[in-house]
């Protein structure tokens, strides 16, 4: 996390696991969250991974051994934030991923960006809004396609789609 003016930045730093989400990461994500929206010299708040993924979503390997204990169960973004959060999606933002992206109030994307809702191929149910969100951010009928299918929807489908609000340059991101 760095606060650089009225702006926070927070990084997923897992790069190796697609900045998959576990206990640790969850909960740290939380307490940021948290404490930079009670901090009054923050104006708002980004929200980006560490390249090559924005987030692939809780850690399947966590989750299948049970340590994620009940970390995964409320959002990692708290609904009743009053600091602006803006998602810069520099890579893919899968299931979990996702539902961070749509827990965002603007989302900014690079050319890489890609979304997709996998919860149904992993055989988990969406726990923290997306099937609330996703619908209002992209319709009913597109929220089903990709929450039926699991297919990926590219920057450029997610800016059509209403999904992403920019798209701009990755090293501009």
């Amino acid at each position: 996390m760095e606060i650089e003016g009225p702006v926070a930045t927070v990084w997923l730093n897992r790069p190796e696991v697609r900045n998959a989400l576990n206990a640790l990461l969850i909960g740290g994500l939380r307490e940021a969250m948290t404490s930079l929206d009670a901090n009054a010299d923050v104006a708002a708040i980004v929200l980006t991974g560490a390249d090559p993924a924005f987030c692939a979503g809780l850690d399947l390997h966590d989750l299948a051994e049970g340590t994620l204990g009940g970390g995964g169960s409320a959002p990692p973004i708290p609904a009743d934030m009053g600091t602006p959060v803006i998602g810069a999606v520099n890579g893919a933002a899968v299931t979990g991923g996702l539902e961070l992206a749509l827990a965002c109030d603007l989302l900014i994307g690079s050319e890489r960006a890609a979304f997709a809702d996998t919860h149904a191929r992993v055989g988990i149910l969406p726990g923290w809004g997306l099937s609330v969100e996703l619908p209002r951010a992209v319709g009913v009928r597109r929220a089903r396609q990709m929450s039926f299918t699991g297919n990926y929807v590219d920057a450029r489908q997610a800016l059509e789609w209403g999904l992403l609000n920019e798209i701009v340059p990755h090293d501009e991101l």
